[in-house]
């Protein structure tokens, strides 16, 4: 008997915050999450943008670690901050929109049903017996954009779905 093939779809929370922790050290006004006064504390960029990508691959390539919640790995993310106050206090911003529906929710539901429906289509011309697709919600990849059975897709690249169509299967020809 064939293993069933699984395709899942799903907005990452560990990759969706060090893309938020990444925003957040721009300090962009145009850039979300932007909040003046600067009251986090991270890392000093020349520590902060390698320790991201970093971070970044070892969350790809852990098959668990995309769809675990923040709080079941905090000792993972915690090395961003320079200190304790800071790590909580983001981790809580940003818990305050991605808990609720203007955040993972809404990023989920953004591709709809002629998305997921391309997606599985998709899925199915692989020679793939699993896919795990980790949404975005912004442009910015950190690091690798496909490792092994998980790939990183933007809502961006979702908007147009041929598109969306030839970035996976560019990704997946890698």
């Amino acid at each position: 008997m064939k293993p069933e093939r699984i395709l899942t779809v799903e907005a990452s929370d560990s990759l969706n915050f060090l893309l938020y922790v990444h925003n957040y050290a721009k300090q962009e006004k145009h850039c979300f999450p932007y909040i003046p006064g600067n009251p986090w504390n991270l890392q000093e960029q020349s520590i902060l943008r390698p320790l991201l990508q970093r971070l970044w691959n070892e969350t790809l390539s852990a098959p668990t670690y995309p769809s675990l919640p923040i709080d079941h790995q905090k000792d993972i993310f915690r090395p961003l901050f320079c200190d304790e106050r800071s790590f909580e206090s983001c981790l809580d911003t940003f818990y305050s929109w991605w808990g609720n529906m203007a955040g993972q929710m809404a990023i989920e539901h953004f591709i709809g049903d002629d998305g997921y429906n391309s997606l599985y289509t998709l899925f199915q011309l692989t020679d793939k017996e699993q896919l795990k697709i980790h949404l975005l919600y912004e442009d910015n990849i950190l690091g690798s954009s496909i490792i092994g059975e998980q790939l990183v897709i933007t809502l961006k690249e979702t908007m147009i779905q041929e598109e969306m169509i030839n970035t996976i299967q560019n990704r997946l020809s890698k």
